[in-house]
């Protein structure tokens, strides 16, 4: 009898607890994955690999588990946006200029030729608020979402993981007219740029970029700036660097499946959003900004010198880039608003009268 009833009041205080704590018992797990358009090899990664192994499910008890992917492991970078929209991955992590084929926006996203000059100003520009008696308030994240949402997905984050885009060429280039005839590995933009001084832009894959320069293929190269040109060891067959870097700033984006994003409660988005802004911006500052000087003062000591564009020569440079930005305006509505927004915000910074 004794048993009986011990046994009576266990499934009651059993029941108790499970009644007095339902969300405990019924939350749901998440188990995405996500496809980045890096490799492993970058070492400012770990940063983003350090928030989905650890910091993430910590923030969120477990309830939200990302794992990472690089490049090319389960799709195509090129076919990212259209695996994260399908769901084949729930989150994709490229460069922003991967989508601007079918997303026009995305261009100016990526970068404009000497446009918003610091990862600072790009985070301003895409999140600040208007705050009374400064200036403030452009969110141009705005402008992008709603472009990316009529492609079934969402831009989550945009404008944090930032980097220069420069160039590196075996011989100097002393005067923008020194770049005519020159063959240049480029992509976006960039090889806009270079071809508007009657250099040839190419785009060759980066794993035969060291060859062609080698062997005389290419006279130059676009790839990310300082550090990332050292990492891969272009200051080995390439001597020159081009100063400034005429993209002061390229960003990648993260992007969610729509149904996958809708799906979350209220908590794991907010946990979610900020958890890849603070791995972009550790990324950014570790590697990709305090590494930029890492990376030319490593460079120098491999005997790389700085070919410097200024006065006449950096004015001719910005005038030719400002003209791009005219024709960029061109490709969509949204393409002309981030244009217009970026011309605002340098001449509120005193870069453009």
């Amino acid at each position: 009898m004794k048993n009986r009833v011990l046994g009576a009041v266990v499934l009651a205080f059993a029941f108790f607890l499970i009644s007095a704590f339902p969300c405990d018992a019924a939350e749901k797990v998440y188990k995405w994955k996500l496809q980045a358009w890096r490799s492993a090899a970058e070492p400012g990664m770990q940063y983003y690999v350090e928030m989905f192994n650890k910091t993430l499910p910590a923030m969120t008890n477990g309830r939200l588990q990302i794992k990472m992917y690089w490049g090319g492991e389960l799709v195509a970078t090129p076919d990212l946006l259209d695996s994260v929209k399908m769901g084949v991955v729930e989150m994709g992590l490229a460069s922003a200029y991967t989508y601007q084929g079918a997303i026009p926006a995305a261009a100016v996203e990526y970068g404009l030729p000497f446009g918003i000059r610091t990862p600072n100003e790009l985070y301003n520009f895409m999140y600040g608020k208007k705050l009374p008696n400064i200036f403030g308030g452009w969110r141009a994240i705005d402008v992008l979402r709603p472009e990316y949402k009529k492609h079934g997905v969402y831009l989550l984050t945009t404008g944090v993981d930032c980097w220069p885009g420069a160039f590196m060429f075996k011989s100097p280039i002393n005067k923008l007219s020194d770049i005519k005839g020159k063959k240049v590995r480029a992509s976006g933009l960039m090889m806009n740029w270079i071809e508007q001084f009657g250099g040839n832009g190419v785009f060759i894959p980066g794993e035969e970029t060291y060859t062609a320069l080698q062997t005389g293929a290419l006279d130059g190269v676009s790839w990310g700036s300082a550090i990332a040109m050292h990492s891969v060891k272009f200051h080995e067959v390439a001597k020159n660097f081009l100063w400034p870097p005429i993209m002061p700033i390229n960003t990648a984006n993260v992007i969610v499946n729509e149904r996958a994003w809708n799906s979350l409660p209220a908590d794991l988005k907010v946990a979610l959003e900020q958890a890849v802004i603070i791995a972009g911006l550790n990324h950014t500052y570790h590697q990709n900004w305090t590494g930029e000087q890492w990376g030319l003062t490593q460079m120098k000591k491999a005997g790389v010198k700085i070919n410097e564009l200024k006065g006449a020569e950096l004015g001719k440079a910005e005038k030719v880039a400002h003209a791009l930005w005219e024709k960029e305006a061109k490709r969509s509505p949204a393409s002309a608003k981030l244009v217009n927004m970026t011309k605002n915000y340098m001449r509120t910074m005193g870069y453009m009268k």
